[in-house]
C-alpha cells in the first residue's frame, strides 16, 4: 500500500451533467455519454462495461485517452477549485493506493469480501473487476486501486471503503507517490 497525491497544479476540464455544453453534446454523439433513467447518465470510461452511473449535477472529467469519467458532485466540489470557464485546479489530498505488485493488505481483503472486488488471474486485460458507479468495471493487471476514503472501527478493522480503478498510464500522469506504507495502517 502506498500514499499518493494528485500532482500539484494539475488543471482539468470538467463539465456538469445536465448542463447544455458543446462537450457534453459531443460525448453524447460519440456514444460516450447517454441519458439513462430520470436524473441519471451512463458514462463510458475506459473501465466501463455498461456505462458508469452518474447523476445530473455530477461532473465528468476527461482522462488522457479522451474518455470521460464521473466525479460525484460533492467530491468534485470539495477537491477542485474553479480557475476558468470549464477549467479546475485539483486540490491534492493524500490517498491510499494499491497495485498487484504489493502484498495484499486488509483493505484489499475488505474489498474482496464486502465490495465485490474480484481478481481474475487468467485475464491480464480484465484482471480486476468490481461493481462501481452502477456498472461492473474492469481494469488491467497493471492498474492501481485508489481509495478515496477508508473508515476503520476501534480495533482498526476496515468498516467501509470508497475506491476506483485507475489505468496505469493515467495513474503515472496524474499521481505522485508520497510514501510506501506497510498496509497495516
Amino acid at each position: 500500500m502506498k500514499l499518493v497525491k494528485k500532482k500539484t497544479g494539475n488543471t482539468v476540464k470538467a463539465y456538469r451533467l445536465g448542463e447544455n455544453h458543446d462537450v457534453i453534446i459531443e460525448l453524447i454523439n460519440k456514444g460516450l455519454l447517454k441519458k439513462a433513467e430520470d436524473g441519471y447518465w451512463r458514462v463510458y470510461s475506459q473501465e466501463a462495461t455498461a456505462g458508469e452511473l452518474a447523476r445530473t449535477g455530477d461532473y465528468i472529467k476527461m482522462d488522457s485517452s479522451g474518455c470521460p469519467y464521473p466525479n460525484a458532485r460533492q467530491f468534485f466540489e470539495q477537491n477542485h477549485k474553479k480557475i476558468g470557464v470549464d477549467s479546475y485546479e485539483q486540490i491534492p489530498q493524500p490517498l491510499k493506493a494499491w497495485d498487484i505488485n504489493e502484498p495484499e493488505c486488509k483493505e484489499i481483503q475488505f474489498l474482496k469480501e464486502h465490495k465485490g472486488l474480484m481478481i481474475n488471474r487468467e485475464n491480464d486485460r480484465a484482471y480486476f473487476k468490481a461493481p462501481l458507479w452502477g456498472d461492473i468495471l474492469t481494469a488491467a493487471k497493471d492498474a492501481e486501486i485508489v481509495f478515496y476514503s477508508i473508515s476503520y472501527d476501534n480495533e482498526n478493522n476496515v468498516k467501509d471503503a470508497d475506491f476506483n480503478f485507475v489505468a496505469r498510464e493515467e495513474f503515472i500522469k496524474t499521481y505522485d507517490v508520497i510514501e510506501y506504507v506497510d498496509g497495516s495502517v
